[in-house]
Order: C-alpha cells, then structure tokens, then sequence
C-alpha cells in the first residue's frame, strides 16, 4: 500500500497496487471530482503532484492525450489514470462545482487550454475614423462592411498562422505563436502588410457604394503573455493576457498621431528587423507609460523574404485541344455537392462537384462584381452574420447569384432569369453601382475533365 497526503483536506490515503489514485481516493472518502467517471474526457479529476513526483509512472495513452491538448505541467496528472509507485503528497484542484463548469472538457472545444506562458506576436487593427464613418452610414451598411472587411482579414490572419482572438466592434486582436512557431514575428507582420493590400483593394468598392473613405490603422507587439481559456459556460475563449496584449493595443492607438498604418514596436523589430523594410520610426510615449519608446513604421518585406514567404506552389499545366489546362487537385479530394475555391493571380474560381460532374465558374457576379461565394465554410459565414450568406446551385445545374437572384446555367453561363430589380433599374441596396438593367453579361464558366485521377480545369 503506497501512502498518498491530498490537500487542502489534509486527508491520508492509501492506494493498493495497480488501482488509480482517484479509485483510492474515492474508496476513502477523498470528494476528489470525476466528471466522466474516470475515462480521462474530462480532467476534473487533476491533481497537482507537490512531493513525488519521481513515483509517478509516464502518462498511459489517453492521459498523454489530455495532457498535450491542454498544455498540463509534468506535476499536474490526471487522477483517474495516476497509479502511484512512491508516496505522494498531491492538491485537488478542483474543488467545487463552480471548478467542476470550468475544467471540465466534456463539452469544449479542442482549443480549451489550462494556461501556459508563450512568446507570441499580438496584432491589433482597427477602423479609421469609425465613428465618423458610422455616423454617414445605415446601421445595416455598418455591419454589412464591418463583415465584409472581418472575412477577407480574418483569411489572411489565418493562412499565416495567426489566431483570431476577439473582434470588438470595428477592432479585431490577433494572436501569432500560440503553437510554437518560430517563424511567428515574421507571420504577423506579413499578415498586416497583406491586410492593409487588402483594405487598398477594398477602398474603390466602398468609395463607390458608400461614398467613404475606408481606411485602418495596426499594431503589433511581441513578448510574453499568458495563454489560455477564459470564460464560462458556453462562452469560453482561447486568449492572451498580458502586458503585451494592452502595448499592442496602445501601438494602434499611435498611428493616429504618428499619420502612419502600421507600426510595430522595438521588441517586434528585433525580431525581424533583417527581413522588412522601414519607412521610418518615432519616439513615443504610449499611453499609461512615462518613458518614450521607439515604434517603426513597416513599407514591406525584403523581396527575398516575400518571395520564400508568400511563394505559390506553380500548378502544373498542359496544352490540350487548343486550350491551356490546369491540374487542380485528385478528384476524390472533393465530393459530390461540396465545392472549393481555387485562387488564380488575378481572380478566383469556384469548383463545384455533382453527382457525376464538375462545374467552374468565376467567382464573382457579371453585374457587381461581388463573390457568389466567401472563402470561409459555410457554418464560419453564418457565424460573422454575414448578409445573403449563400449563393445557391439549383438541381439542373443552374447557379442563383445571392446578391440579387440571377440565375445562370452552370454548363454554359448563359443568363436563364435576369435580376430581380427596382423600376429604376438598381438592385436594391446597391443603388450606388447605377442601373443595370440594360447590360446583362453572362457568367464564365471554364471547362472540367478529369484526367490520371485529376480535375482538370480549361482557362483559356
């Protein structure tokens, strides 16, 4: 029999051999907590280990798995699978039901972590004027560009790694490295100079439907913050808490006065500081602070690191039939009625698969121009409350665009029932783009074959 100490009861124990720490426990009247009955789904049955820790066996399998998803400490072990070979002297740590709600993993998501210290780059953006903006616009237009501009940011946080921590009003945080990649710095500064290409882009179709000018600005700031699950219930979140997180906040706030987009702070810098190009830095006293810091203003990445950075793998491509054909991706990547995005350089093209053809289109409708589909999944589209969420595919192959109903033959893009407008001619609440009732412009469709287990899309 091995003697174990629990605390804070301070209650003795004895665990036979080959039976878990939480079996004794139980068996002796230790209240230690077991959500899923000892299965290891839940680890509210941890314990923190504080003497003997060399008489605990490696962690089995499952115990491992709980262990590495929720960053644990070697002290900290699960009790239902704990079997104890020397003396222990352990802390419950989960002591009541309030505790129970929040370790409990029964329920969470697999990005519920317990708390660890990392070095991450945090990344902070907001909207320019966004009061004043709001002020010119309905409150249906607010969240309409809000949401737009949230979906195409929130794509390019993420392909460089990124993590999207918190959206606040027109703000959104951001957090690099939170998985260890080394390379973090480098990704948050990439994904900011991308955003605001993206905001550029962006610029003309606000101006032309809004009559604004669209603009951001961004900080970033690199240090060591906590990282972990916050929250209760159904609203638990994983974020950054730490100084870190409020200098970057106070580095957005810097651009106003500094007239600049995107400022990254001296620590950042030092990180990166061979591979961007600075257009120039300024001496500041950011706000809550008494001493001056210096911030840079980031242009770009250097052309040799852009290039390693932001590579695109080249598609294969063949001559066939008088056509220039593309490989794709094997074709049983997709299934049937499921579609993909493909991004070429100078436009993007939807790929839609039924139930013994493809389909690809031009992702964007002949009259305004606007994405029959957002790259984002389905369910993450309705999550953003973004308005007219789906185009949608009829069941003889016809597409019906969401902005304003148009319907087109997916075979041959031919218009088979025009837009549903207003007498003047516009679609309604797009009036800015002018009436488009006399300049119907059928849909381009590229042909599809599958060839050697590939679909094969013809461009031109």
């Amino acid at each position: 029999m091995i003697k174990v100490t629990a605390l804070p009861d301070q209650m003795n124990f004895e665990v036979a051999a080959g039976e878990t720490l939480l079996e004794a426990a139980l068996r002796s009247g230790v209240p230690f907590a077991h959500a899923c009955g000892g299965r290891a789904k839940c680890s509210t049955c941890r314990v923190w280990v504080l003497d003997g820790v060399a008489g605990c066996p490696n962690r089995n399998r499952d115990e491992s798995s709980m262990a590495q998803r929720l960053r644990l400490a070697d002290e900290v072990r699960l009790a239902c699978q704990l079997k104890p070979e020397g003396e222990l002297r352990v802390r419950r740590l989960v002591l009541d039901e309030t505790d129970l709600i929040i370790t409990s993993q029964l329920l969470s998501s697999a990005e519920t972590r317990s708390g660890e210290s990392k070095e991450v780059a945090v990344f902070f953006s907001d909207v320019a004027d966004f009061t004043k903006l709001s002020e010119q616009l309905s409150p249906y237009d607010v969240m309409y560009l809000l949401n737009r501009y949230f979906a195409q940011v929130g794509d390019i946080i993420e392909r460089n790694g990124g993590f999207i921590d918190n959206l606040i009003g027109d703000g959104l945080m951001a957090i690099f490295g939170i998985d260890d990649q080394r390379d973090a710095p480098l990704r948050a500064v990439n994904a900011a100079i991308q955003t605001i290409a993206t905001v550029d882009r962006l610029k003309p179709f606000f101006a032309s439907m809004y009559g604004i000018d669209f603009d951001i600005r961004i900080g970033l700031h690199y240090g060591e913050a906590v990282i972990g699950t916050l929250g209760f219930g159904g609203n638990q979140r994983l974020t950054a808490v730490g100084n870190v997180v409020n200098l970057a906040s106070r580095i957005e706030a810097a651009n106003k006065d500094a007239g600049t987009r995107l400022l990254i702070s001296e620590a950042l810098h030092g990180q990166i500081a061979d591979k961007v190009e600075v257009g120039d830095f300024v001496r500041v006293r950011l706000r809550g602070s008494c001493e001056r810091t210096s911030l840079y203003e980031v242009i770009r990445l250097k052309p040799e690191c852009d290039a390693e950075l932001n590579a695109r793998q080249p598609r294969e491509t063949i001559r066939h039939a008088g056509r220039r054909w593309v490989r794709a991706f094997p074709e049983d990547e997709l299934q049937p009625h499921e579609r993909r995005i493909l991004d070429f350089e100078d436009y993007d093209i939807v790929v839609v698969r039924g139930t013994d053809s493809y389909c690809a289109f031009n992702n964007a409708c002949p009259h305004l121009h606007l994405p029959f589909y957002e790259r984002r999944k389905p369910a993450e589209v309705k999550t953003l409350n973004l308005p007219h969420t789906e185009s949608t595919i009829t069941s003889d192959h016809g597409l019906v665009c969401r902005w304003h109903q148009s319907c087109f033959d997916l075979f041959s893009g031919e218009i088979r029932n025009w837009a549903q407008l207003q007498q003047d001619g516009t679609a309604p609440g797009y009036e800015h783009t002018g009436d488009i009732s006399k300049n119907p412009t059928r849909l381009t469709v590229y042909p599809c074959r599958i060839q050697d287990g590939y679909l094969w899309i013809g461009l031109d």
